[in-house]
């Protein structure tokens, strides 16, 4: 914890007073072709109902599976993951990290700056500059609004339902609730997460943590054999680690040389005093046949627009197995 608060300190006063941080973030964003320009970003949904809408869906995550009881370390990843966002194009999001009590591998973001990884993900990790990488994939989700975009395409926010927010705005944010909630259990395409990697060693290098911090991470989790359970959900929502190693070793390979060392400064441990998580539970509807109920218990039909009717509480109890 000491030698955070002194890397803190320093990263800080280095950004503050010389002003190479900046020049140095800037630079990273070139060579990997992580700009500023959001003009692609989806339009159509305000960053106000995003913030709602990611508000409401991790909300809802945290009745399915509650945060780990230690304080400290949620305080701390809160620290961390706030630092690695303001490296970003949108550090006035109001951001917040959370280390859900579950033993299954994994990290989610929903829209508008809620970030949340796992305890057995996180119990993976010893180092800051590997949850620096961590976080800095699921900022990058975040900050180019990859599930602001899936929503942006979907049924739900098509041009009538877009017509329908000056009548019953409400409405319209209750669905993209379900649709959010739909994207966070299903996971986003394979170009969004090869991009999010890509950024999360540009934010992390930009924090002054080591670039290979993510890199380190995907070894271990390939490293874990395909039918750990633990993983399941995980290899449901990302690409293969062996995959989104390759994608990531081609973009590192030509630019190894430009990249800075970086700080590797230790993780903070959970508590020894926390209890373990609790052991999940049968889930009432197991993981993909979640996303197919609406509230009532009725199942949409195939093909149907994705979000209506859907109870995001129950999508993610089922995902969760509680």
């Amino acid at each position: 914890m000491r030698g955070y608060c002194k890397h803190w300190i320093v990263a800080a006063l280095m950004a503050a007073v010389s002003g190479q941080a900046v020049a140095a973030s800037l630079d990273l964003g070139r060579l990997f072709d992580v700009g500023k320009d959001l003009r692609t970003a989806a339009v159509g949904m305000d960053e106000k109902d995003e913030i709602a809408v990611g508000r409401e869906v991790a909300g809802r995550t945290l009745g399915a599976a509650p945060l780990v009881a230690d304080p400290e370390l949620q305080a701390y990843v809160n620290r961390v993951g706030r630092w690695i966002a303001m490296q970003t194009e949108r550090p006035d999001l109001p951001w917040h990290f959370g280390v859900l009590d579950t033993s299954s591998v994994n990290a989610f973001a929903a829209p508008g700056g809620y970030v949340l990884i796992t305890r057995g993900l996180y119990e993976m990790l010893d180092s800051e500059a590997q949850l620096a990488g961590v976080l800095g994939h699921e900022i990058g989700h975040v900050a180019q609004r990859h599930h602001v975009k899936v929503m942006q395409q979907s049924a739900v926010v098509s041009a009538g339902a877009r017509a329908a927010q000056g009548s019953d705005r409400n409405l319209l944010v209750n669905n993209l609730i379900g649709t959010g909630a739909e994207v966070f259990a299903r996971g986003l395409d394979k170009n969004a997460e090869f991009e999010a990697d890509r950024i999360g060693v540009v934010l992390a290098a930009r924090a002054g943590y080591s670039p290979y911090g993510l890199v380190e991470v995907l070894h271990r989790l390939g490293a874990r054999t395909a039918d750990d359970a633990a993983l399941a959900l995980l290899f449901k929502t990302h690409p293969a680690p062996g995959e989104r190693l390759t994608q990531l070793g081609d973009a590192l390979a030509p630019r190894v040389a430009s990249l800075p060392n970086g700080k590797e400064p230790a993780i903070r441990q959970v508590d020894p005093s926390t209890p373990p998580p609790a052991a999940a539970k049968p889930a009432p509807v197991e993981g993909a046949r979640a996303l197919q109920q609406e509230e009532g218990g009725t199942t949409i039909p195939s093909g149907g627009a994705p979000g209506r009717g859907i109870d995001a509480g129950g999508v993610l109890r089922g995902i969760f197995g509680r």
